[in-house]
Protein backbone atom coordinates (compact mmCIF):
# COMPACT_ATOMS: atom_id res chain seq x y z
CA UNK A 1 0.00 0.00 0.00
CA UNK A 2 1.48 3.30 -1.03
CA UNK A 3 0.66 6.75 0.33
CA UNK A 4 1.25 9.87 -1.77
CA UNK A 5 1.02 13.47 -0.57
CA UNK A 6 0.49 16.29 -2.90
CA UNK A 7 0.99 20.03 -2.17
CA UNK A 8 3.65 22.06 -0.48
CA UNK A 9 4.55 22.37 3.07
CA UNK A 10 4.74 25.79 4.76
CA UNK A 11 6.34 26.62 7.96
CA UNK A 12 3.98 28.28 10.36
CA UNK A 13 5.37 30.49 13.03
CA UNK A 14 4.14 29.88 16.50
CA UNK A 15 1.54 32.20 17.89
CA UNK A 16 2.87 35.11 19.85
CA UNK A 17 5.92 35.64 17.65
CA UNK A 18 6.03 39.37 16.65
CA UNK A 19 8.12 38.93 13.49
CA UNK A 20 5.63 36.63 11.83
CA UNK A 21 3.20 39.39 10.83
CA UNK A 22 5.72 42.03 9.65
CA UNK A 23 6.48 42.26 5.92
CA UNK A 24 9.95 41.61 4.72
CA UNK A 25 12.12 44.72 4.34
CA UNK A 26 13.28 45.45 0.81
CA UNK A 27 16.90 45.04 0.09
CA UNK A 28 19.01 48.14 -0.35
CA UNK A 29 20.63 48.36 -3.73
CA UNK A 30 23.90 50.02 -4.33
CA UNK A 31 24.35 52.32 -7.30
CA UNK A 32 27.46 53.92 -8.70
CA UNK A 33 28.30 57.52 -7.83
CA UNK A 34 28.47 59.87 -10.76
CA UNK A 35 31.47 62.10 -11.06
CA UNK A 36 30.97 65.72 -9.98
CA UNK A 37 31.84 68.35 -12.53
CA UNK A 38 34.33 71.00 -11.45
CA UNK A 39 31.96 73.88 -12.30
CA UNK A 40 29.07 72.51 -10.29
CA UNK A 41 30.88 72.81 -7.01
CA UNK A 42 31.78 76.45 -7.70
CA UNK A 43 28.17 77.25 -8.58
CA UNK A 44 27.04 75.78 -5.30
CA UNK A 45 29.61 77.91 -3.56
CA UNK A 46 28.37 81.06 -5.30
CA UNK A 47 24.66 80.60 -4.54
CA UNK A 48 24.82 81.65 -0.81
CA UNK A 49 26.66 84.82 -1.80
CA UNK A 50 24.05 85.65 -4.42
CA UNK A 51 21.24 84.93 -1.94
CA UNK A 52 22.84 87.22 0.68
CA UNK A 53 23.33 89.95 -1.93
CA UNK A 54 19.69 89.62 -3.02
CA UNK A 55 18.49 89.83 0.59
CA UNK A 56 20.63 92.93 1.14
CA UNK A 57 19.20 94.57 -1.98
CA UNK A 58 15.64 93.78 -0.84
CA UNK A 59 16.30 95.19 2.64
CA UNK A 60 17.83 98.36 1.15
CA UNK A 61 14.84 98.73 -1.18
CA UNK A 62 12.47 98.42 1.78
CA UNK A 63 14.42 101.05 3.74
CA UNK A 64 14.48 103.41 0.73
CA UNK A 65 10.73 102.99 0.24
CA UNK A 66 10.05 103.67 3.92
CA UNK A 67 12.30 106.74 3.83
CA UNK A 68 10.53 108.06 0.73
CA UNK A 69 7.12 107.52 2.32
CA UNK A 70 8.17 109.29 5.51
CA UNK A 71 9.52 112.25 3.50
CA UNK A 72 6.28 112.44 1.50
CA UNK A 73 4.18 112.31 4.69
CA UNK A 74 6.26 115.02 6.39
CA UNK A 75 6.07 117.23 3.29
CA UNK A 76 2.31 116.76 3.25
CA UNK A 77 2.16 117.75 6.93
CA UNK A 78 4.08 120.97 6.17
CA UNK A 79 1.70 121.76 3.30
CA UNK A 80 -1.31 121.12 5.54
CA UNK A 81 0.16 123.46 8.20
CA UNK A 82 0.78 126.19 5.62
CA UNK A 83 -2.78 125.85 4.32
CA UNK A 84 -4.16 126.03 7.87
CA UNK A 85 -2.20 129.26 8.49
CA UNK A 86 -3.47 130.69 5.20
CA UNK A 87 -7.04 129.71 6.09
CA UNK A 88 -6.68 131.39 9.51
CA UNK A 89 -5.44 134.62 7.88
CA UNK A 90 -8.26 134.55 5.34
CA UNK A 91 -10.82 134.05 8.12
CA UNK A 92 -9.40 137.10 9.91
CA UNK A 93 -9.55 139.19 6.72
CA UNK A 94 -13.11 138.03 6.11
CA UNK A 95 -14.07 139.01 9.66
CA UNK A 96 -12.54 142.49 9.27
CA UNK A 97 -14.28 143.00 5.92
CA UNK A 98 -17.60 141.86 7.41
CA UNK A 99 -17.18 144.39 10.23
CA UNK A 100 -16.43 147.14 7.70
CA UNK A 101 -19.54 146.21 5.72
CA UNK A 102 -21.62 146.36 8.91
CA UNK A 103 -20.21 149.81 9.73
CA UNK A 104 -20.74 151.14 6.22
CA UNK A 105 -24.32 149.83 6.12
CA UNK A 106 -25.22 151.33 9.51
CA UNK A 107 -28.10 153.88 9.50
CA UNK A 108 -25.84 156.57 10.98
CA UNK A 109 -23.31 156.26 8.15
CA UNK A 110 -26.01 156.20 5.46
CA UNK A 111 -27.73 159.28 6.97
CA UNK A 112 -24.48 161.23 7.20
CA UNK A 113 -23.45 160.37 3.65
CA UNK A 114 -26.92 161.33 2.38
CA UNK A 115 -26.67 164.68 4.18
CA UNK A 116 -23.21 165.30 2.68
CA UNK A 117 -24.66 164.65 -0.79
CA UNK A 118 -27.35 167.30 -0.22
CA UNK A 119 -30.33 165.26 0.89
CA UNK A 120 -32.54 166.73 3.60
CA UNK A 121 -34.32 164.71 6.24
CA UNK A 122 -38.06 165.29 6.47
CA UNK A 123 -39.14 165.22 10.07
CA UNK A 124 -42.83 164.88 9.12
CA UNK A 125 -42.96 162.59 6.07
CA UNK A 126 -46.10 162.40 3.96
CA UNK A 127 -47.99 159.15 3.50
CA UNK A 128 -50.25 157.84 0.75
CA UNK A 129 -53.58 156.23 1.60
CA UNK A 130 -54.33 153.52 -0.95
CA UNK A 131 -58.10 153.41 -0.42
CA UNK A 132 -58.77 156.87 -1.84
CA UNK A 133 -55.27 157.79 -3.15
CA UNK A 134 -55.07 160.74 -0.80
CA UNK A 135 -51.73 162.17 0.36
CA UNK A 136 -51.63 162.69 4.10
CA UNK A 137 -49.14 165.33 5.21
CA UNK A 138 -47.06 167.85 3.33
CA UNK A 139 -44.70 166.95 0.55
CA UNK A 140 -42.59 170.03 1.20
CA UNK A 141 -39.91 169.80 3.87
CA UNK A 142 -40.31 172.22 6.73
CA UNK A 143 -36.62 173.00 6.81
CA UNK A 144 -33.57 172.56 4.61
CA UNK A 145 -31.23 172.35 7.58
CA UNK A 146 -29.22 169.13 7.71
CA UNK A 147 -29.97 167.25 10.90
CA UNK A 148 -27.13 165.56 12.69
CA UNK A 149 -27.23 161.95 13.82
CA UNK A 150 -29.35 161.62 16.92
CA UNK A 151 -27.68 158.31 17.81
CA UNK A 152 -23.89 158.54 17.57
CA UNK A 153 -21.84 155.60 16.38
CA UNK A 154 -18.27 155.42 17.67
CA UNK A 155 -17.38 152.72 15.13
CA UNK A 156 -17.61 155.27 12.30
CA UNK A 157 -14.69 157.40 13.53
CA UNK A 158 -12.09 155.91 11.20
CA UNK A 159 -14.28 155.56 8.11
CA UNK A 160 -14.31 158.24 5.39
CA UNK A 161 -17.43 160.06 4.24
CA UNK A 162 -18.42 161.44 0.83
CA UNK A 163 -18.55 165.16 0.12
CA UNK A 164 -20.87 167.13 -2.17
CA UNK A 165 -18.79 166.12 -5.21
CA UNK A 166 -19.02 162.44 -4.31
CA UNK A 167 -15.36 162.11 -3.30
CA UNK A 168 -14.25 160.28 -0.17
CA UNK A 169 -12.91 162.64 2.48
CA UNK A 170 -11.99 162.24 6.11
CA UNK A 171 -14.99 162.18 8.42
CA UNK A 172 -13.38 164.42 11.03
CA UNK A 173 -11.72 166.85 8.62
CA UNK A 174 -13.36 169.91 10.23
CA UNK A 175 -12.62 168.69 13.72
CA UNK A 176 -9.00 168.02 12.81
CA UNK A 177 -8.66 171.52 11.33
CA UNK A 178 -10.18 173.06 14.47
CA UNK A 179 -7.82 171.07 16.66
CA UNK A 180 -4.85 172.20 14.56
CA UNK A 181 -5.95 175.86 14.83
CA UNK A 182 -6.37 175.54 18.59
CA UNK A 183 -2.97 173.96 19.01
CA UNK A 184 -1.33 176.68 16.89
CA UNK A 185 -2.70 179.45 19.13
CA UNK A 186 -0.39 181.08 21.67
CA UNK A 187 -0.33 179.49 25.12
CA UNK A 188 -2.31 181.24 27.86
CA UNK A 189 -0.14 182.78 30.59
CA UNK A 190 -1.16 182.30 34.20
CA UNK A 191 -2.00 185.38 36.22
CA UNK A 192 -1.98 185.57 39.96
CA UNK A 193 -0.81 183.08 42.55
CA UNK A 194 -0.59 179.43 41.86
CA UNK A 195 -3.13 177.45 43.88
CA UNK A 196 -1.53 175.29 46.52
CA UNK A 197 -2.85 173.35 49.52
CA UNK A 198 -2.44 174.73 53.04
CA UNK A 199 0.37 173.03 54.93
CA UNK A 200 1.43 173.34 58.62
Amino acid sequence: MSLSLTGSWETVAPLGAPDALQPETPERRLRPVTAVRPGARSRRGRSPVLAAFGCAVIVLAIFATQLGLSIAVSEGAYQVRALEIEQRDLVRVERVLAQNVDRLSSPQNLAENAAKLGMVQNVAPATLRLSDHKVLGSLKARTTKVAANLVPNAALEGLPVVNAEGLMVSRNAGQAAADATASAAAPVTWRGKLPAPDTH
